[in-house]
């Protein structure tokens, strides 16, 4: 998943059946601009991801639906393998698989 649209689904899902409002994301993820905050909502929403919500204006309501859960559980678990394939070829390479 590209890195926009991960940092949404990631922070939608930390905060739950609460929501994400426009403001938590410029708050939570640095530097997005508001285009590609937008493009990647509406592609989760189209992909089923999330729920989004119009408030008024370019204000909005973000929550996760059971598929977005399901894919954020599936991709930690895929970065958490990345990561740990990393760290054993690291220490493969350092002699310390040996030990």
């Amino acid at each position: 998943m590209e890195d926009v649209p991960w940092r949404v689904l990631n922070l939608v899902a930390k905060r739950g059946y609460i929501g994400a409002t426009r403001e938590d994301f410029f708050r939570e993820i640095r530097g997005v601009i508001y285009d590609d905050l937008e493009k990647a909502i509406l592609a989760l929403e189209k992909d089923g991801y999330v729920s989004l919500e119009w408030l008024a204006d370019s204000r909005f309501i973000i929550t996760i639906t059971e598929k977005g859960s399901a894919e954020v559980k599936g991709e930690y678990e895929r970065r958490l393998k990345a990561y740990q394939d990393r760290v054993t070829g690291q220490q493969s390479k350092a002699g310390l698989d040996k030990v």
